[in-house]
């Protein structure tokens, strides 16, 4: 089976709260984008084959997730994972959130296991909840609890600085900046988008990541304008490095869009 797993961007992304257990709350609009990793699982000998340098160990979110659901569910699941990465690391998009996403869901349809792919996804990461089901959602709490909203249908196109951020030390510097809070509104930038409204889609669109890039990494955000100067709407996304472009009239076919899937399967 080869599974097409899919990137998200942060149309809009608020840190709102810091809590007791050391996470953040946060206010999301995600939406998946047409750019992809591709799986291929096989049932055999445990096997892990991959374009990149990843180690098959407790580094490796896909390692990690087949080990919790062995552990969840007492099934031994021997498998042959081959990853193609495509999805930049440390940019902000999800990529490997995207790929624990498909192989939970894999593993819970291969045996019928469906009624704790949540449970397992909540317990991998923050983002993975998310890819289970994909499309366009409002995402709130620590990356739990998820309004489903109709996708959107844009274009888009990318601009992927040399230099990746780290979450963890981008969630300090937001700590250290006090970039807490609201700022604008998710549900009026997405009915803007909806309504190709660039006057109030400019207006609500926000990440408190990029308030950091801003201070930090000054010539990172002004590249990523400079790249993506033919787009109505340039933001970054997630907690970076990358920055996406969104156009209301499709003025240069850049090849990728707005995705309405988290995976696309092919047998």
């Amino acid at each position: 089976m080869k599974i097409r797993a899919y990137a998200k961007v942060n149309l809009y992304l608020a840190v709102i709260s810091k809590r007791n257990d050391g996470f953040h709350d946060i206010l999301s609009l995600m939406h998946n984008v047409s750019l992809y990793d591709t799986l291929e699982i096989k049932e055999g000998k445990e096997r892990f084959k991959c374009n990149v340098d990843l180690e098959w160990n407790d580094t490796n979110t896909l390692y990690r997730t087949l080990r919790l659901f062995e552990e969840k569910t007492g099934i031994h699941a021997s498998l042959e994972i081959e990853l193609t990465k495509r999805i930049p690391m440390k940019a902000g998009l999800g990529g490997a959130s995207s790929d624990a996403a498909a192989l939970i869901w894999y593993l819970c349809e291969r045996y019928s296991k469906m009624e704790v792919i949540f449970d397992l996804a909540r317990e991998v990461g923050s983002d993975v909840p998310f890819f289970v089901k994909g499309g366009c959602a409002l995402v709130q709490g620590k990356g739990e609890k998820i309004t489903t909203l109709a996708p959107l249908n844009l274009p888009l196109c990318f601009f992927f600085p040399d230099e990746g951020f780290s979450t963890p030390q981008m969630y300090n510097l937001i700590d250290k900046e006090g970039l807490l809070g609201k700022v604008g509104d998710p549900m009026a930038l997405y009915e803007a988008l909806k309504k190709k409204d660039i006057k109030n889609a400019s207006l609500n669109t926000y990440n408190a990541f990029e308030e950091v890039v801003k201070k930090y990494h000054p010539f990172i955000l002004e590249k990523a304008h400079e790249e993506l100067s033919n787009c109505d709407i340039v933001a970054m996304t997630g907690s970076g490095s990358a920055f996406y472009g969104l156009k209301f009239e499709d003025k240069a076919n850049e090849g990728f869009h707005l995705s309405a899937s988290p995976r696309d399967v092919f047998y």
